[in-house]
């Protein structure tokens, strides 16, 4: 059962259904949901199921619907933790007028699905179970240093001179890191290794 779910709301079939699979991978390993709706009306036929909370990553120029009223409406639901406005609207102009009227953040959709990631991992602020961080701080002191490095976008071969040890070596601790903190890919690593404080 998951207590943290993501809610894309875009009409846009083709931007929505690829960002949800990207960040459903993304997110899978932290235990966190990511839906989509086409609609305000769908949008809140999800938002009515369970007892899940909620960050809704809303694309502001949908059909018949007033941008700031569309954030509004969802904003009613107590369950809706953060909206975050998405749009190619002019950012200087709309993301005051979003802030004001109850959305956390306002990002471009000429971002990367990869900076969308990021600010959703900061509202989220996922807590780990003390099971988790128990299991997280099995890292040895040279899987810590390979986290460090990995962290500031060291690639393989450069972590591998400077820790004088080979790139199969590397190869293996990245793996032994991946699951130790259950996670796939070195940026859910990075972050999730940031939560815990382990760098």
């Amino acid at each position: 059962m998951y207590s943290n779910s993501i809610l894309i709301v875009d009409d846009h079939p083709i931007y929505r259904d690829a960002l949800c699979e990207k960040l459903t991978i993304d997110f899978n390993a932290l235990g966190v949901e990511v839906l989509s709706a086409p609609s305000l009306d769908d949008a809140a036929s999800i938002l009515s199921r369970g007892q899940k909370n909620w960050i809704i990553l809303l694309d502001l120029v949908l059909p018949n619907t007033s941008p700031l009223l569309a954030i509004a409406r969802l904003r009613e639901s107590p369950r809706v933790l953060h909206i975050v406005a998405m749009s190619g609207l002019e950012e200087d102009e709309w993301g005051a007028k979003c802030i004001a009227a109850g959305a956390t953040a306002f990002i471009s959709k000429n971002n990367t699905s990869n900076f969308i990631y990021i600010k959703l991992c900061e509202l989220l602020k996922i807590r780990q179970s003390n099971n988790e961080f128990s299991t997280s701080q099995q890292l040895t002191k040279r899987q810590l240093e390979v986290l460090a490095l990995m962290s500031k976008g060291t690639s393989n071969k450069i972590i591998a001179d400077q820790l004088d040890i080979s790139e199969q070596t590397v190869k293996i601790h990245i793996n032994a890191i991946f699951r130790n903190l259950k996670v796939s890919n070195r940026t859910q690593a990075v972050y999730k290794s940031q939560m815990l404080k382990l760098i």
